[in-house]
C-alpha cells in the first residue's frame, strides 16, 4: 500500500471508493489527508462530494458545501458545482437546491448545463428542463458562439424528451433545429429522440413518412433498428397499420435486422390491418 503521506495516492485512493459507491470509506479517506497535514484541492473535493451523493452521507456533504465555499473552490472549479448538483439530486432529490446551486456558479459548461436540464426532465419538471435549454442556447449566442457552452447531443436527446412529456411536437421541432444548426443532427441519438417524440405524441401519415425520408437525407437518422422501431411504433399505435407493416418492409428492404418489438408491433399491425378490410 502507498505511503499515507502521498497526496496524489491519497486522492486516487479516495476517488476509486467514490466511483465503487464505497461513499463511506472515501469520506474516511479524505479525513486520513486532514489528519496527515494536507489541505484538499478542487479535485479532492468533488471526489469527497460524489461520496456524499446518497441519503446517508448527505448531511456531511452539506458541511462539506460549506466548507468548499470557505475555500474558493466553488467559484474557481465548475467540477465542484457539478458534483454538487449531483449530491443533491442523487442524495435528497433536491432538484431545487440543485437548480439554487447551478444558478450560483460562477462559470458553466455543457456538462452542467446539460446535467441540470436531464436532472430536470428525469424528476418531472419538463418545462423547466425546455427553459433551461433555451436559456442555455441564449448563453452561448451572447458570448458568440463559446464552444465549451454549445448543447451537445445528450442535451438534445434529454429535450426531445422532455418535449415528449409536454405533448408538444412544435417545441421539439425547435429544439432539432438547433441541432441541425449545429451538426448534430446526424447522429443516432438525436434523430432517433425526434422520431420517438413524433411517434409517442402522434403525428399525421404524411408527417412520420417524411421524418425518415427527410432526416435520412439530411444525415439526421442512421437508419438503426431504433429508428424504424420508433417508426414502426408510431405508425401502429396511432392506427395506422398498413403504414406500419410499409415500414417494416422497408427495414427488411434497408439491411437493418428486426428485433423482437419490431415482430410484436408488426404483427398488431396485421392485426389492425384486418380490422380494418
Amino acid at each position: 500500500m502507498g505511503d499515507l503521506r502521498d497526496f496524489g495516492f491519497l486522492d486516487c485512493y479516495g476517488s476509486c471508493f467514490a466511483n465503487n459507491d464505497m461513499g463511506t470509506e472515501a469520506i474516511v479517506t479524505f479525513l486520513d489527508m486532514l489528519e496527515n497535514g494536507f489541505c484538499p484541492n478542487e479535485y479532492c473535493f468533488s471526489v469527497l462530494i460524489r461520496a456524499c451523493s446518497n441519503v446517508e452521507n448527505v448531511p456531511i456533504g452539506e458541511i462539506v458545501f460549506g466548507f468548499v465555499i470557505k475555500s474558493g473552490y466553488f467559484e474557481s472549479d465548475v467540477c465542484v458545482g457539478w458534483a454538487l448538483i449531483e449530491m443533491f439530486v442523487k442524495g435528497s432529490g433536491d432538484v431545487d437546491l440543485a437548480y439554487k446551486v447551478f444558478e450560483k456558479m460562477p462559470e458553466k459548461n455543457a456538462v452542467t448545463w446539460t446535467l441540470m436540464i436531464t436532472r430536470f426532465m428525469q424528476f418531472g419538471y419538463p418545462m423547466e428542463a425546455v427553459d433551461l435549454f433555451f436559456n442555455m442556447v441564449l448563453s452561448e449566442e451572447m458570448i458568440k458562439g463559446h464552444v465549451s457552452l454549445s448543447p451537445n447531443h445528450f442535451t438534445f436527446s434529454s429535450v426531445l424528451v422532455a418535449c415528449v412529456n409536454l405533448s408538444d411536437p412544435c417545441m421539439g421541432q425547435q429544439v432539432y433545429t438547433h441541432a441541425v444548426k449545429l451538426g448534430l443532427a446526424s447522429l443516432n441519438c438525436v434523430g432517433n429522440s425526434l422520431i420517438s417524440m413524433y411517434a409517442r405524441i402522434g403525428a399525421s401519415v404524411f408527417t412520420f413518412a417524411n421524418l425518415l425520408s427527410g432526416a435520412a437525407s439530411i444525415g439526421a437518422v442512421g437508419r438503426n433498428v431504433i429508428s424504424w422501431s420508433s417508426m414502426i411504433t408510431g405508425f401502429a399505435k396511432h392506427g395506422f397499420g398498413s403504414k406500419a407493416m410499409e415500414m417494416f418492409h422497408k427495414m427488411l428492404d434497408d439491411g437493418v435486422g428486426p428485433n423482437e418489438i419490431n415482430y410484436i408491433t408488426a404483427l398488431s399491425a396485421c392485426s389492425c390491418v384486418e380490422a380494418n378490410i
